[in-house]
């Protein structure tokens, strides 16, 4: 090392202020070198770093708000479990009818039990709320237990009527769509296609008019996708429609295979019958309109009738 100094001032002998600072700048760089190489390396462990505990921050943020939803789902679960080992026969039934409602969740038999017990608790305790307010002090105490009874049963039974309403929709729709489902498959019939790949076609087309009856076919099309035999799939979706036309259908087809005749042929005349049969209820309802509108014309229209003929004879009678 003597040497090299020695050498370096021979380079300048009048001072060896040059030769400092050339060995400080040397030291300076041999010292930050290190540190400028791993500053890389700190760079990609701090970013992962932030990456985990951005994930940690999230995981910890987003576990509230899960909460409500896994305490939800046991609860739905835990009420479905305990109907389904009390009544096992009520939960199928229930199953389908939720199914024919259009909730086909497997979850839907809890939600339900679910709905109706807080409907059931929602109605006692409101109506015991008006008792408590807007009672009149007259009212006896049995009335009062009566009223929040009664009003307890009306939210039990309400959520029941609502999805009977919801089934006689979704009937209703499936019964108005279901022709026009017929008229498309002897198109795709006609143009030769498989009943499967019709059934997938006719769903897509479907979509937008009649999108629970849409829903439905998807769903045969995925069964038979799946390997489910087509007769076994459409008695299945006659199940979830609970239609007659739907079992009619599926045992045509399963005639119209076994004796080998024209497809296109039969899904005609089937489709003439589907129609001339909607024809037929709209008959069988127009002539019963005039039956029913007699209880009202009885109870409405019928006293006044009387009143504004009777009426002026009592006050003649009155006045003489």
């Amino acid at each position: 090392m003597q040497n090299v100094i020695e050498f370096l001032a021979s380079l300048a002998p009048t001072s060896l202020m040059p030769v400092a600072l050339l060995l400080l700048v040397l030291g300076g760089g041999a010292v930050a070198w290190p540190l400028v190489a791993a500053q890389g390396d700190r760079n990609d462990v701090k970013r992962r770093l932030k990456v985990e505990d951005g994930q940690a921050v999230e995981r910890t943020e987003a576990a509230p708000r899960k909460n409500p939803s896994v305490v939800r789902e046991k609860a739905v679960k835990r009420a479905q479990e305990f109907y389904a080992k009390s009544d096992p026969e009520n939960v199928a039934r229930l199953r389908m009818k939720l199914i024919q409602a259009g909730y086909m969740e497997p979850r839907a038999v809890g939600t339900f039990f679910l709905v109706r017990f807080a409907a059931f608790v929602g109605a006692a305790i409101g109506a015991f709320l008006i008792n408590q307010w807007m009672a009149s002090a007259d009212a006896t105490m049995t009335s009062r237990w009566s009223f929040v009874i009664l009003s307890g049963a009306a939210g039990y039974f309400l959520p029941g009527l609502v999805l009977s309403q919801k089934v006689r929709e979704k009937m209703r729709e499936y019964r108005n769509g279901f022709p026009d489902f017929m008229d498309l498959m002897i198109v795709c019939s006609d143009a030769g296609m498989s009943m499967e790949a019709g059934i997938e076609r006719v769903s897509k087309e479907l979509a937008k008019t009649y999108p629970s009856l849409s829903h439905n076919l998807q769903m045969v099309s995925l069964e038979l996708r799946a390997g489910r035999s087509l007769d076994d799939a459409l008695k299945a979706l006659a199940d979830r429609l609970s239609l007659d036309e739907v079992r009619s259908f599926a045992t045509l087809l399963q005639q119209s295979k076994e004796l080998g005749t024209s497809l296109s042929g039969a899904l005609r005349v089937f489709s003439d019958e589907m129609r001339h049969k909607r024809m037929s209820l709209a008959e069988e309802k127009a002539h019963a309109l005039p039956a029913k509108m007699s209880v009202p014309v009885t109870v409405c229209i019928l006293p006044v009738v009387l009143m504004i003929a009777i009426i002026p004879i009592i006050v003649k009678m009155t006045a003489n």
